[in-house]
């Protein structure tokens, strides 16, 4: 009955530990099965505040009462010693009915050796215990009387921590618990070294400290390798255990006390040149524990070695213990940039929240550092470690203090700032992208460095799915062809790339006025590989605009016939696509441009009836000619002739008009437009009057290129010049510019103004032969102004030198004359206004 008291009390107890004991932060969680060769129980707990992990060592006090003394030692040396080598103690507590010693998070050591431990990892643990021994026995004074697989734990991080601790003691205490309680322990016969089996654990004061630990160390050796062991004589095989420490073992084992080396000594041989503790990861550890007070070239050595050997080691002990000391290395300053390197590939292997709690938080820091070779070591490594951040981490905090690398003053920051772009632009909201960034990027395109150029125009190509539809039209063809026009070939190959990757972004608009020309400069680029990647990208953009040019209009022409609401004629689109030459202005002009070049035509020019005028042509007078390019010449009326202006065909070999050359009088002209003012009416059937002036006149006032309404070839009547003419010796559309008066370019047929200072340059041999009347006579015309008339010759021989007219005199006459003729058009315009009479245009 006791018993089952006992029992339900026991069981109450760990079921209501909290309300128990309501100062007890922490939840007693499952047993650990295995563990059950000692007088404690192991559970896994929690701790309510924070729900982290621990371990809860449980004593019953009310079942193992004869071992309660065992208990509270342990208890009691938990809570007194410390080492980074001892089981880490956290909280505790002692009620009537148990004790809770709660540690960090362990799990027993023989259930790692059940699934076959890392053998480096063995070496390192068998180092840890070595070392704590060494502690406890030379440095603290202490037995420890129990070292066994059954008081050693090990951490999530690999490393194995010591327990056990219900027999450590002090000989100098008043009741050593070694000495009175140790044979309590479960299965101590079976550890005890010769000398306790011979007699009893009060022999221990007889030796060294350490000779029963040395013995028990050197069964841990044994059970680690080979597993347990049943009696004391089977511990001379050495079975498994390296060759290299088997020598070093067996001294261990040595029957007489007063021989048996110290657990420091074994520690000490396998820490020399090739000893069965030097091997990488041990050496790994150790240099980190003392990464600090390391030599510069020291740590910038091993660290280079570390990050070639980091993925032989076991990833668990990578995790948890070397990567807490790197990120405390690179947190604190001692690690330099150098130490990221292995922290990126360490943490590929850590789960989302480990890693925001162990590297997140020390990389944010690290980014806002002022040192040049931390923040390029972070944007070398970006790519190991961007994924694995917050979105809103990277957005917020991250790239405010990347950003400071794109104004560096050294420019392998601002290199690797914009390599950088790539691989944290999908975690950038919008606004960052589409103002933030694209200013950085923008300045950078003028870097002086060209390098950075070229990997901008790059970075720019490829982020360019990320801008909005607005931001693409403002930025990319502005960027690309202002890159094309850079000094250095790569980054016009660049910029010609970057817009073929970005061809489907622009609209036909873009490409047709503003791409295409840009890469049509790039075809006669010095360098070969700029002109090779302007053809291929001059093919894209001209396959992506015949594609989107597909669903224009065939034409901008109309038909009409439906009413306009508008008035007029509504357009309407033509039915059948046509070419340009057969459209119904293009065959009209096709069609003329052809029988005038092939001297098929040859009408009569308009012009107005002869009416009365204060003086008229003599009917003998020559008639000129004007050779146009096209092989027609303009002649002077006859002596019948209806105004005197006619069209005709020249006769020279090729297509070319004759050598003759014949200048209207201007008399003749100034005549003409008099009898059409009193008929008035125009004599064109466009009703232009103007036009009908430089008609008669010989010139055109407008420029070649501009169409004008001309006079009706059908009122034209073909004429022959009377006489063969000679060419001048000037240009035949230079030799028709009458009057230093420009109102265009264009001063005549085919006459040309050069702009000069004299506008009657080239025209000096026409006017030295030309013969003209007396200047007092205000009605007086010329003659004649052809060159090659004899009658010319005659008249000059006639009058002398007093029979020419000067230069002066003669552009003064003209003046005149052609204020007299504005204001006489001025007059008709007038009177026409007024009547209602006068030709339509048609």
């Amino acid at each position: 009955m006791a018993y089952f008291t006992d029992l339900v009390k026991s069981t109450l107890s760990k079921v209501v530990l909290g309300k128990e004991i309501p100062s007890f932060p922490y939840t007693l969680g499952d047993r650990v099965d295995s563990f059950d060769s000692t007088i404690w129980a192991l559970h896994m707990g929690i701790k309510r505040e924070d729900n982290s992990a621990v371990s809860i060592l449980a004593f019953d006090c009310v079942r193992q009462r004869d071992k309660l003394p065992l208990a509270r030692n342990a208890f009691k040396k938990f809570r007194t010693i410390r080492h980074p080598d001892l089981i880490k103690y956290i909280d505790g507590i002692e009620t009537d009915a148990h004790i809770y010693i709660v540690t960090d998070a362990v799990t027993p050591l023989q259930d790692h050796l059940r699934n076959n431990l890392d053998p480096n990892l063995i070496r390192w643990g068998l180092y840890k215990v070595a070392n704590v021994l060494k502690f406890l026995t030379v440095d603290a004074s202490f037995i420890h009387g129990n070292i066994r697989t059954s008081s050693i734990f090990i951490t999530k991080s690999g490393e194995w921590k010591v327990g056990g601790f219900e027999a450590l003691s002090s000989l100098k205490e008043d009741q050593p618990a070694i000495l009175t309680f140790a044979g309590l322990i479960p299965e101590s016969s079976r550890y005890a070294p010769p000398e306790v089996r011979k007699k009893s654990w009060e022999v221990v004061k007889e030796y060294e400290l350490w000779t029963t630990d040395t013995w028990h160390y050197a069964c841990l050796i044994y059970e680690v390798y080979n597993g347990t062991f049943t009696s004391p004589e089977q511990l001379v095989n050495t079975g498994k255990i390296p060759p290299e420490m088997a020598p070093f073992y067996k001294n261990l084992l040595r029957p007489d006390p007063k021989t048996r080396p110290s657990v420091g000594d074994f520690l000490d041989k396998g820490l020399q040149a090739k000893g069965f503790f030097q091997n990488d990861l041990i050496q790994v550890v150790l240099f980190l524990e003392n990464f600090s007070v390391k030599e510069p070239l020291q740590r910038e050595t091993f660290l280079r070695k570390l990050d070639l050997q980091i993925e032989r080691f076991p990833k668990e002990f990578c995790k948890y213990k070397i990567l807490p000391e790197l990120t405390h290395a690179l947190e604190y300053g001692s690690g330099g940039a150098k130490v990221l390197a292995p922290i990126v590939k360490i943490g590929a292997n850590l789960d989302e929240q480990e890693y925001e709690a162990i590297i997140g938080n020390v990389l944010v820091k690290m980014f806002a550092s002022t040192d040049r070779t931390i923040r390029l070591s972070l944007l070398e490594n970006l790519g190991g470690f961007i994924d694995r951040i917050n979105k809103k981490v990277v957005n917020d905090k991250i790239f405010p203090s990347m950003a400071l690398g794109f104004t560096d003053t050294a420019p392998i920051i601002r290199e690797w700032t914009v390599k950088s772009v790539l691989l944290v632009i999908g975690k950038l909201s919008e606004r960052v992208i589409n103002y933030d960034l694209l200013r950085y990027l923008g300045k950078l395109q003028t870097d002086e460095e060209p390098g950075i150029r070229t990997n901008t125009v790059i970075c720019l190509g490829k982020i360019a799915k990320y801008l909005n539809d607005t931001t693409k039209g403002k930025i990319l063809v502005p960027a690309f062809t202002r890159s094309l026009r850079d000094p250095f070939a790569h980054t016009r190959v660049a910029s010609l790339m970057a817009l073929n990757a970005t061809s489907e972004s622009y609209d036909r608009n873009d490409i047709a006025s503003r791409i295409i020309p840009c890469i049509s400069l790039t075809l006669v680029d010095t360098e070969k590989i700029v002109r090779v990647q302007a053809l291929r990208s001059l093919d894209t953009f001209t396959k992506r605009i015949e594609k989107l040019v597909e669903s224009m209009p065939d034409s901008a022409i109309v038909e009409t016939g439906v009413d306009n609401p508008n008035g007029g004629p509504r357009p309407t689109t033509p039915s059948t696509p046509s070419s340009s030459s057969e459209t119904w202005a293009g065959w009209a002009v096709s069609s003329i441009t052809k029988k005038l070049v092939t001297g098929e035509m040859q009408p009569q020019a308009v012009g107005s009836p002869l009416g009365r005028s204060n003086t008229s042509s003599p009917a003998n007078t020559p008639v000129p000619t004007t050779t146009g390019s096209n092989g027609m010449s303009l002649s002077g009326g006859g002596a019948g002739g209806a105004n005197g202006l006619h069209i005709a065909s020249g006769s020279g070999s090729g297509g070319r008009p004759s050598d003759g050359f014949s200048v209207n009088r201007y008399s003749a002209a100034l005549a003409t437009v008099e009898a059409d003012e009193a008929a008035g009416a125009g004599a064109s059937g466009w009703g232009n009057e103007d036009d009908d002036l430089f008609a008669d006149e010989g010139f055109e006032p407008m420029e070649p290129t501009t169409p004008s309404p001309k006079p009706s070839f059908s009122t034209m009547k073909p004429a022959v010049s009377s006489s063969p003419m000679s060419r001048p010796s000037t240009n035949a559309s230079a030799a028709m510019s009458l009057g230093g008066h420009k109102p265009s370019g264009r001063l005549g047929f085919g006459a040309m103004d050069d702009g000069g200072a004299d506008a009657w340059s080239g025209d000096d041999d026409l006017f030295k032969s030309l013969n003209v009347g007396p200047p007092s006579n205000t009605h007086s015309r010329p003659v004649s102004m052809s060159t090659s008339s004899p009658g010319v010759g005659a008249a000059a021989a006639a009058g002398g030198e007093g029979g020419f007219v000067r230069k002066e005199e003669k552009m003064a006459e003209l003046a005149r004359k052609r204020e007299e003729r504005r204001l006489r058009m001025a007059e008709a315009k007038e009177r026409k206004n007024q009547s209602s009479l006068g030709a339509k245009k048609i």
